[in-house]
């Protein structure tokens, strides 16, 4: 039901991954590598995440104006796909019936891969559209925003990706210009980082004992969990190495990406499980 909002967010995100290097190169020629991969990755990485508001807007929109009613899983039919390499990939969709307000039974098949922890006679949420109720959707996290996990995901990255050679940029060109300061800690501040490092560092070591001790069935939730963890456990560590005086900016950003990167698997995986 948001077909012209996806196609249009998966071309302009595809048209990115020829614009960005292109101009990214130009401004690399004409400035420094610094700025040149940054700029590269801004233009990818705000495509993604136009991509993913614009998409996003459009679902809640269409949801919002849908009624919910529980339908069951009768079925998984095969479906085939080809990977970059050629290889034939096999995925179960799943197919639920419904009965809508006008009484008449239905059938929508959802996404590959998905319900995969169901079985033949589950119940399952279904949402279809009140004036057009062949127009449904299963109502899981993957079917209905998915996709714009996915557009957040690979605008995302390319965008801390782009801030972070961004601020590398910056930051050269101070010291350049001598800038710079280094400040040593004081005790007191080096004994409240010290006691936040060690926290951080529990934290990190949890999220990897979820990820293989999680007493869950099943395994999307149990690397969700842990994934979420380890990121916060990374966060964590970001936010203590910038109290003052903060240390540097590169080592500062890369805790940064990585917690982020974890929390947004992690959560993705949880939610798809």
């Amino acid at each position: 039901m948001d077909d012209q909002a996806a196609t249009r967010a998966l071309l302009v995100f595809g048209l990115s991954l020829l614009v960005g290097p292109a101009i990214g190169g130009l401004v690399g020629w004409l400035k420094t590598f610094f700025w040149g991969v940054g700029v590269g990755a801004l233009l990818i990485g705000c495509a993604g995440l136009y991509g993913a508001v614009t998409v996003g807007w459009h679902r809640y929109q269409s949801i919002a104006g849908m009624a919910s009613v529980q339908g069951s899983l009768v079925e998984f039919v095969e479906e085939r796909s080809k990977d970059s390499d050629g290889r034939t990939i096999v995925t179960r969709a799943p197919i639920v019936e419904y009965t809508a307000s006008d009484g008449l039974k239905r059938r929508v098949k959802g996404l590959g891969g998905g319900l995969g922890d169901k079985e033949w006679g589950d119940p399952v949420e279904v949402r279809y559209s009140k004036a057009d109720p062949a127009q449904a959707l299963v109502a899981d996290f993957q079917n209905m925003w998915g996709i714009v996990w996915g557009l957040g995901i690979f605008g995302g990255f390319p965008t801390m990706f782009g801030l972070f050679f961004t601020g590398m940029a910056i930051r050269e060109g101070r010291h350049q210009d001598g800038l710079r300061v280094a400040r040593d800690p004081t005790p007191a501040q080096q004994r409240w980082r010290t006691r936040g490092t060690v926290l951080a560092n529990f934290v990190f070591l949890a999220g990897f004992a979820l990820v293989f001790f999680y007493p869950d069935p099943s395994l999307a939730k149990q690397l969700g969990a842990g994934f979420m963890t380890i990121g916060a456990g990374a966060m964590l560590h970001f936010i203590v190495q910038s109290l003052p005086p903060a240390t540097d900016f590169q080592f500062r950003s890369i805790l940064a990406i990585v917690g982020l990167g974890f929390l947004a698997f992690g959560y993705g995986a949880w939610m798809m499980g």
